[in-house]
């Protein structure tokens, strides 16, 4: 794993190398931890990359008689990255992804405005990010 986290594109050959192990029992392992869901692999890219320069997160309350449909019509948006059911003040977060400013406004009126069983919404703007998924690297030291 630490070698995993220093290099997570290392081929199987690179890693068997640093681990000790044939490239064929690296290749089972790397399977079995997949498989058993004890690595997850992810890919993170830099949104700017994208055209994305506005970022938010929504939390929405929605009639408890609707909140699956209204999670299912959300997630299937392509401007949102992430849906899931809450609790608390609000039912649903939302993690929505748009072009700019004017794109993310023109989600929020048109298509979560046009959902019907909404009766509350807030946004959280996302303003810098610091950290997405995975690991955090120890900080190299230079002397």
């Amino acid at each position: 794993m630490d070698a995993l986290v220093e290099d997570s594109r290392m081929t199987y050959g690179e890693l068997a190398r640093r681990t000790g192990r044939t490239p064929r029992a690296v290749r089972r392992r790397l399977d079995a931890l997949v498989e058993a869901h004890g690595v997850r692999l992810a890919t993170e890219v830099d949104l700017a990359l994208l055209g994305v320069h506005a970022e938010a997160l929504l939390w929405i309350t929605a009639d408890p008689g609707a909140l699956e449909e209204t999670g299912q019509i959300l997630s299937r948006h392509p401007q949102v990255r992430f849906t899931a059911a809450t609790t608390g003040s609000s039912s649903l977060l939302v993690a929505v992804a748009a072009t700019d400013l004017s794109a993310l406004y023109v989600f929020l009126t048109g298509t979560v405005g046009a959902l019907p069983h909404i009766s509350g919404l807030q946004v959280t703007p996302i303003l810098s990010g610091v950290k997405r998924t995975g690991l955090v690297r120890p900080a190299s030291i230079s002397v």
